[in-house]
């Protein structure tokens, strides 16, 4: 019988432990995740170079985003390379003539695109890149990612 009542004691103790904690990010030291959000009704993906694309330059140029209505100028294409670090470059409008071929159609409309310049020599070869955009102007940290690709 006393088995039992240190068992039951053990496990109100560690609910309680459970409880208290919560399990958030917060209560274990950790910053909690503060996600980026489109503005409402707006969505983006990638449009060059093509989601998944393999073989992709290292020396890539652009970034071509397809936005179902213009963003604030306030967002910006992040590039994640694993490890390799990310790198932040600025959105701007431009013509569809002005998309570099090929290019993935979205499926949509209206459509509007939006072009990012690449910081010669960020991107490192043979490796997956991660497109993720970021509101500069808010505190989030949580980065919607619009595609990816590979390059050669």
């Amino acid at each position: 019988m006393r088995s039992r009542a240190v068992v039951f004691g053990l496990l109100l103790a560690g609910v309680s432990v459970l409880a208290a904690c919560n399990g958030s990010a917060s209560s274990q030291g950790y910053a909690a995740v503060v996600p980026c959000v489109f503005p409402a009704g707006t969505t983006v993906t990638l449009a060059y170079p093509i989601p998944g694309a393999t073989g992709v330059s290292d020396a890539l140029a652009q970034i071509v985003v397809a936005v179902s209505s213009p963003l604030p100028a306030s967002w910006a294409v992040v590039l994640a390379a694993g490890t390799a670090g990310s790198t932040e470059t600025s959105l701007t409008a431009i013509a569809p003539n002005a998309i570099p071929t090929p290019y993935a159609a979205p499926t949509s409309s209206p459509i509007s695109y939006e072009s990012s310049s690449v910081v010669s020599g960020a991107l490192p070869a043979g490796s997956g890149i991660a497109v993720l955009l970021e509101d500069t102007s808010s505190t989030c940290d949580g980065y919607p990612q619009v595609g990816t690709f590979t390059t050669q």
